[in-house]
């Protein structure tokens, strides 16, 4: 384990989750920080802090091999399936066929569009005769009776109506052109490809019409692996997006892999007692949430290998903190002199506590220290922080 991650993720928690942390009343109980005895401080002994009582390690969580996320395929509900290409445990790759239409309905539906547009161009032709027609009888009337008013306004009518027949058969055309254009769209994508590289996982068939999601096959992308970890909510904060982090074979410790987290998945928090993925918590019924973690390079591995995921990529040496007593620098104040103490708890008030510095462990940014020993109850400390002040143990009275 390496102890400057600890230390990193600690600041990590502490700077991110502070105003979480004064709002839940962890690190202050009570209606104010700054009101004497009326605010509670929270605090831990110095061994817990550090990490020599604990059965389990805040940088550390278990995780499980699978693949990346699955792709589904959907089938057309108003097209009829030809062939199917593929079964269940093929793998594939970008581009290869899945499954086929039938397109003989199409094509047939093509030939009779072509018929009606022959038929809507016989029938314009047949207007344009009428109009030219009814045109020359108009241009012959040369007189003003009444008579050659009524035939004036019935010719003009006709052909009125004659033109506008025209229109609506220009328009059936391009109505059954644009069904053509779509007819023929479907007849060239009848074939339906893979757009990733994976396994086939599963196919929908008589006896199960379409798989849970409504797809029609599914693949999962077997060109990459990816580590799935899960995190309480207690410490959720204590890992990021884009973090580096080391994959450690639980069978031999010296087998390891790197990788990035990608995602954080805080919308699918789940309530149970799996031991499975364990890690960074005593609390095994706490809610649970999955996080992600990309491979750099999956040479090596298996679906459903269990490993530990160690947050960063470090060759920074492991130090040993009960052989004697060590604290992280972030948890020293100074006073206006520079000299260095600690917020402790003094019989349930908090008191500043003078502490001497040894020496500086810079990869584990700790020092070691005298003036305090592991069991004292220790603050981290906030500017508003004044003596007198109550404080509390643990997560007790949240």
């Amino acid at each position: 384990m390496k102890k400057k991650i600890v230390a990193l993720v600690l600041v990590a928690i502490l700077a991110i989750g502070g105003v979480v942390l004064f709002k839940k009343g962890i690190i202050f109980k009570g209606s104010s920080a700054s009101n004497g005895d009326n605010g509670e401080v929270y605090v831990m002994s110095l061994a817990d802090i550090m990490g020599t009582n604990s059965s389990y390690s805040t940088d550390v969580f278990m995780g499980i091999v699978e693949g990346q996320e699955s792709t589904s395929i959907t089938k057309s509900s108003d097209r009829e399936l030809d062939q199917v290409y593929v079964s269940v445990g093929d793998s594939v790759e970008v581009g290869t066929p899945l499954f086929s239409y039938k397109t003989d309905k199409l094509e047939a539906e093509i030939v009779q569009y072509n018929f009606d547009i022959e038929g809507y161009n016989l029938s314009i032709q047949e207007y344009n005769d009428e109009i030219t027609k009814k045109q020359s009888e108009l241009d012959k009337i040369k007189t003003d009776t009444e008579e050659d008013k009524n035939n004036k306004e019935r010719l003009t009518n006709e052909i009125t109506g004659l033109t506008t027949d025209i229109a609506i058969a220009e328009n059936q055309i391009n109505q059954t052109n644009a069904k053509i254009e779509e007819n023929n769209k479907k007849i060239n994508n009848s074939i339906v490809t893979s757009g990733v590289s994976g396994t086939i996982t599963k196919i929908a068939d008589d006896t199960n019409p379409y798989t849970t999601d409504g797809s029609f096959i599914t693949i999962l992308a077997s060109s990459e692996m990816r580590v799935k970890g899960q995190i309480n909510e207690q410490n959720v904060w204590a890992i990021n997006v884009d973090e580096p982090v080391t994959l450690r074979s639980r069978v031999d410790s010296s087998q390891t892999w790197s990788g990035t987290i990608t995602k954080i998945d805080t919308e699918s928090k789940q309530e149970n007692t799996d031991s499975s993925y364990g890690g960074g918590s005593s609390d095994s019924t706490s809610t649970k949430y999955p996080f992600y973690v990309t491979l750099d390079d999956s040479t090596g591995l298996m679906m459903g290998q269990h490993l530990y995921i160690e947050l960063g990529q470090t060759d920074a040496p492991e130090m040993d903190f009960t052989d004697g007593t060590y604290i992280y620098d972030y948890y020293i104040s100074y006073d206006e002199s520079g000299n260095p103490f600690v917020w402790v708890d003094d019989s349930g008030k908090l008191a500043k506590q003078s502490i001497e510095l040894g020496d500086y462990y810079e990869e584990q940014m700790v020092y070691s220290v005298s003036g305090i020993d592991n069991d004292t109850l220790i603050a981290y400390p906030m500017e508003d922080y004044t003596e007198g002040m109550s404080t509390v143990v643990g997560y007790e009275g949240e």
